[in-house]
């Protein structure tokens, strides 16, 4: 049995270890020619890859190359593999999610109209291309600061939040002379009211239209460079919390209004006064994660749970009704970097190894790089997860973390003390 995974960088590329444990073998598509030298090809998981395709543009020469495999699935390893992978799924007649020329997966506007269509509520959303029609927007809003944002991005690939017209407008350029992390140039910005309240996020994975909740997280942020919101540190949520009993139901006709039917999703979800609110949601699996981490604290991940979906649909149905509880505490830490330079060292990372809560970490810079200061989620230098029996270790562990940060743990050029500023438009990074 062969399955097609789209992408498989990020968290993606745990998918095809995943997919072997049951016996599925992998082969993989890379979404254009080069995303590879954009997606961190240095941890591609070459050896557990049957066969590798580029698409080209041509998607039925695409499927006559796969066709011999006789694909019984196709998963997007990340969100740059979203809309080819349900291409795939259509045109190959396999188990997929609805085809919406809309886009509503993809697109931010559009998937704030299709969760209201739904009855839901969803962020007031304008798209537009011209700033005269955002800063009108904004005005008759009446409530600064706005979220501005690419329309067909995802993460915090240029979010910025905006106090007023100057900060609106320079995001608004800043927006449109750039190309989103796919490569594609933006040719459309989303203007969005600004949430107020506890932002979680809840990973899932669906099949044939019912869903199960692998995993809900609450997020914490800082203030960072600039005064604008940093990540700080998730923790998972127990299934008895009163947030979870908000935010299940909403979650699920979320999913639903956006035609997720199969396949693993990662959802974020702003728990305001008036209720539960989607930020956006990815029709793929979570970003920055290790599986073997997450599965000490619940028993699983969503990337097992997504290969399990595809191998033994009957024994993954058996789940959908038991809820995501947490067996012990768990802390993913974003790391943050105060300062810049060119990075020299990462030996002081053994005293990370050695604090007694440590489970694992992931560095996206090495020695020889530009380390950039912390000022959204693409500058973080990395993360680290914290586990232990005992939550009051964890505090403790994290607290000393965020003391060898501020005291040299990334050493850079003139040890450390060279700083260099963030590069980009006034308003405030997400």
């Amino acid at each position: 049995m062969y399955c097609l995974v789209v992408d498989a960088y990020s968290s993606g590329r745990f998918l095809p270890a995943a997919l072997a444990a049951h016996g599925i073998r992998t082969v993989h598509i890379d979404s254009a020619p080069g995303i590879a030298d954009r997606l961190l090809r240095t941890h591609f998981p070459h050896e557990a890859v049957a066969d590798r395709f580029t698409y080209r543009g041509d998607l039925d020469a695409l499927i006559t190359a796969v066709l011999p495999y006789r694909p019984a699935r196709v998963i997007p390893g990340n969100e740059t593999g979203v809309d080819l992978a349900d291409a795939l799924s259509a045109r190959l007649g396999l188990p997929g999610n609805v085809i919406d020329g809309r886009r509503v997966r993809r697109d931010k506007y559009e998937m704030a109209r299709a969760v209201r269509a739904h009855g839901l509520r969803a962020p007031d959303t304008l798209r537009t291309h011209r700033f005269d029609t955002a800063l009108a927007w904004a005005r008759s809003h009446g409530r600064w600061p706005v979220v501005v944002k690419p329309a067909d991005s995802a993460g915090t690939d240029n979010v910025f939040f905006c106090a007023g017209p100057v900060e609106l407008c320079t995001a608004f350029d800043h927006i449109l002379r750039s190309v989103n992390f796919t490569g594609a140039r933006n040719r459309t910005v989303v203007v969005q009211e600004h949430l107020a309240g506890t932002e979680y996020f809840a990973n899932t994975v669906s099949v044939a239209g019912r869903h199960h909740i692998a995993e809900i997280w609450r997020y914490h942020k800082r203030p960072g460079r600039g005064g604008a919101p940093v990540y700080d540190y998730e923790e998972p949520v127990s299934a008895r919390e009163p947030a979870t009993a908000a935010l299940r139901p909403y979650l699920l006709g979320a999913l639903d209004a956006l035609g997720i039917r199969n396949g693993p999703a990662h959802s974020e979800i702003m728990l305001t006064d008036e209720g539960p609110v989607l930020i956006e949601a990815g029709a793929r699996p979570a970003g920055s994660i290790l599986p073997d981490v997450v599965s000490r604290c619940f028993g699983t991940d969503h990337l097992a749970l997504t290969a399990l979906a595809c191998a033994d649909p009957a024994a993954f149905m058996a789940l959908t009704d038991r809820p995501a509880q947490p067996r012990v505490p768990l802390r993913y830490v974003s790391l943050i970097s105060p300062r810049g330079g060119r990075l020299v060292s990462l030996d002081r990372f053994d005293e990370v190894r050695a604090l007694p809560s440590y489970a694992g970490h992931h560095l996206s810079v090495e020695a020889g790089d530009h380390l950039a200061p912390t000022v959204d989620s693409l500058t973080s230098p990395g993360f680290c997860y914290l586990v232990h029996r005992d939550p009051r270790q964890i505090e403790t562990d994290y607290r000393r973390l965020r003391t060898l940060e501020e005291t040299g743990l990334y050493e850079t050029e003139e040890n450390g003390l060279y700083e260099t500023e963030a590069v980009g438009p006034d308003a405030r990074p997400a």
